[in-house]
């Protein structure tokens, strides 16, 4: 990562000519820019050159799912088209017949035509594209025949599934949306959600445990609350409005705390199983005491050691009817998010001392002359402490639902794994390096493996067009699972959001046209981690169809002092998110282990995977970083290896995340003999995916679990303070039975 004066150079001449010529520097540069310009693209277009005019490409792929409400909407041609081909009519685009309205250009840099449309696309929507015969390339080539495809846009983020819990969120306070990313994370996708506006007795009257993000209240919506809890109801306030203070069992003191710690009580439940050490939240915390029956969670602590009086996290029995009201006094989605992307105070600022604006900027404390606390505790770097904070809100939700049925939920990776390394290289325009490290992994990964099992040793390599492998060598390694993408390239410098997207966009086109044959790329790692500021790189990625970045990477190795850990809070991914908490369609993976680090290597690895296994239950998915300028993607293989630990690319990671987050269960019910529900399994996850219930339901151990009727075997196991049994999940309807009253007089005689 430190490189030298030469490596910069070199880099920018061989990946940035192009942001020469736009930056419009002498006369002579762009001249000569120009030339090698050209020299390169018609290197890149070699395959297609004198033949025919061709459609070389869509954007979006033919029949994609999930696409991005801003994607770019392209043709990218065979050849460079006559500009003046290129009109209104030559591209457009409809949904259920009705054209939307849109301008077409054409980018002389990827021969593309391109839509883009007066509003947003809309969610869940099927549109189609049609291309009509008429451009004509400069050799006088004419399109003959017109082409139509469709693609299909993504779900609001917000929604999940339909079942017991129902987030409470405001469409103008987008962070409090953001409760439905740390459900799906945690394997929870049976909730629904409702903007405040539209919330009536009638719609409560519907779910068991209702979340209400930070968004503020009248008093007719405070007192609809308050009646529903009374009437057995549970809820959960998120930075509560002051109007929530009594039904919450809190007195408020008129003062908040801003950048904090909380202290949880890890002696019972929910707090059971959490870390028991104080950890950092981000944001404010209104500051409250608490009144007569209300019990603490949590501590607020105004620095590591130092506690105040005043609760983090409550919980107060109300009425008669089993009802609970339970307050975070901060806002857990703000946190999160703050947590894992870094202070956005800091955005755009250059703070470590090098150049290149990063992701580490956004948590460098120790800037010259704004010398601040780094912006995550590295003295709590081994902690997780984004993800520790989503676990106790599962834990209290459980414990909040005891007595009426539970939820089940969905584990972090596939067949149970609690750690999973996510192999990715940077290879700089090696001659052999990915060759030589694919081949490493195949020779050691077990014999017949299966590969969509992840079994098999599989990895991710980002790499220049100027790279040594061959276009028919990557075509095979991509058959055989592994994943290659272009290592998009600013030239090492800082770049305005509008002119990074253009880089994305011809780096993508000039590796797509030295590498037809590979699947679109799906994840990325910017060279240098060049990160201008605070989200424009995953909106950019978003519009071009990538849907997982590992940019946010665990370096320098003066600033970290050899200590393994989590600097985003988190080994889980999850979606990115923009300045206003709008979720982002990609999904961060922090790069934990980085060959350049100044680590302690193996040790560190070894360090960070058995905290995942071990006691302390750090789980995750760990992004690693190898350039081929050592040994490193043999370390981390040794290390997997003799823990059993997966090996996989970026691409079956986001495989994976796409299909958990799109499995879930429905129709919970609770009787007196039984917990039933039903299960539906994304085909992304295979036969891999596995289910977490409560082992004990009210108060019972369970006996049985079956599927349509069939026995399911279960494990029952310690997540988190709670004891799970976990199960293989595949869609059909479960029984999950324990004793009745009458069998357990019987067991116990």
């Amino acid at each position: 990562m430190a490189y030298s004066e030469a490596e910069v150079a070199q880099s920018r001449q061989m990946e940035g000519i192009a942001r020469v010529v736009e930056k419009r520097e002498t006369r002579g540069l762009i001249l000569i820019a120009a030339a090698l310009l050209a020299m390169i693209t018609l290197t890149a277009v070699a395959p297609w050159t004198g033949k025919p005019l061709a459609v070389a490409g869509l954007t979006p792929m033919a029949d994609a799912t999930d696409v991005d409400l801003g994607a770019a909407i392209m043709v990218t041609f065979t050849e460079d088209v006559d500009p003046a081909t290129i009109g209104p009519n030559s591209l457009q685009l409809s949904e259920m017949g009705i054209p939307v309205k849109a301008s077409v250009s054409y980018d002389t840099w990827t021969n593309s035509a391109v839509l883009t449309t007066k509003m947003p696309l809309k969610s869940g929507a099927r549109y189609t594209a049609t291309l009509a015969a008429g451009p004509r390339d400069k050799a006088g080539n004419t399109l003959e025949t017109s082409q139509s495809w469709s693609f299909t846009t993504r779900r609001d983020f917000e929604h999940g599934f339909g079942g017991p819990v129902l987030i409470i969120h405001s469409s103008d306070l987008p962070f409090s949306k953001y409760l439905s990313e740390i459900l799906r994370a945690e394997g929870i996708g049976s909730f629904e959600s409702a903007d405040i506006s539209s919330v009536t007795a009638k719609l409560l009257d519907r779910f068991d445990l209702i979340l209400i993000g930070e968004v503020p209240l009248d008093d007719a919506q405070a007192t609809l609350f308050s009646r529903w809890v009374e009437a057995g109801g549970d809820l959960i306030a998120m930075r509560p409005d002051k109007k929530l203070a009594s039904l919450l069992g809190l007195q408020d003191k008129g003062e908040s705390l801003t950048e904090g710690y909380l202290l949880i009580d890890t002696v019972s439940a929910p707090g059971r199983g959490i870390t028991g050490q104080t950890i950092q939240y981000h944001g404010s915390a209104d500051l409250y005491t608490l009144n007569e029956g209300t019990t603490e969670i949590a501590r607020l602590y105004s620095n590591v050691s130092n506690a105040t009086p005043n609760p983090a996290i409550s919980i107060r029995n109300v009425g008669d009817a089993g009802g609970q009201a339970a307050a975070f006094t901060y806002d857990l989605a703000r946190s999160v998010i703050y947590t894992r992307q870094g202070n956005p105070a800091w955005a755009g600022d250059e703070r470590d001392g090098n150049s290149v604006i990063r992701p580490n900027d956004l948590f460098f404390g120790a800037k010259e002359g704004d010398e601040q606390p780094d912006w995550n505790d590295f003295n709590r770097i081994a902690i997780p402490v984004a993800d520790e904070q989503q676990r106790l809100l599962v834990n209290l939700m459980n414990f909040m639902l005891e007595g009426k049925a539970p939820l089940p939920r969905l584990w972090y990776f596939p067949k149970g794994h609690k750690a999973v390394l996510v192999m990715a290289s940077d290879d700089h325009g090696t001659r052999s390096g990915t060759e030589d490290s694919f081949e490493r992994l195949k020779a050691v990964e077990p014999e017949g493996c299966s590969l969509a099992d992840w079994e098999c040793f599989r990895a991710t390599s980002w790499i220049y067009t100027s790279s040594g492998l061959s276009a028919e060598e990557a075509r095979t390694y991509a058959s055989e699972g592994f994943d290659i993408g272009v290592h998009v390239n600013t030239g090492c410098s800082n770049s305005p959001p509008m002119d990074f997207a253009r880089m994305f966009s011809h780096d993508l086109y000039a590796f797509r046209m030295r590498y037809p044959d590979l699947p679109a790329q799906t994840g990325s790692r910017t060279h240098c981690l060049a990160w201008s500021d605070w989200a424009s790189t995953p909106k950019a990625e978003a519009r071009y169809g990538v849907r997982i970045d590992l940019s946010y990477y665990y370096w320098p190795g003066p600033w970290i002092k050899g200590r393994p850990g989590f600097k985003t809070g988190s080994g889980l991914p999850m979606r990115y998110a923009d300045v206003d908490g709008s979720m982002i369609n990609v999904y961060q993976v922090a790069s934990h282990l980085v060959n350049e680090s100044g680590m302690s290597f193996p040790s560190a690895i070894d360090t960070q995977l058995d905290r995942a296994l071990g006691p302390e239950g750090y789980f995750g998915a760990f992004g690693t970083h190898y350039d081929f300028s050592d040994g490193f993607d043999l370390q981390l293989t040794a290390a997997a290896v003799a823990r059993g630990v997966p090996l996989v690319s970026a691409q079956q990671l986001l495989d994976w995340t796409e299909g958990r987050n799109n499995s879930h269960f429905a129709h919970i019910e609770l009787s007196q003999e039984a917990l039933t529900f039903d299960a539906f399994t994304d085909r992304r996850t295979g036969t891999m995916l596995r289910g977490m219930i409560p082992a004990e339901i009210s108060g019972k151990d369970i006996l049985t679990i079956s599927r349509d009727g069939l026995p399911v075997n279960f494990e029952k196991t310690i997540i988190k303070g709670i004891a799970y049994a976990m199960f293989p999940v595949e869609t059909g309807v479960y029984r999950v039975s324990f004793p009745t009253d009458d069998q357990r007089v019987e067991l116990t005689e």
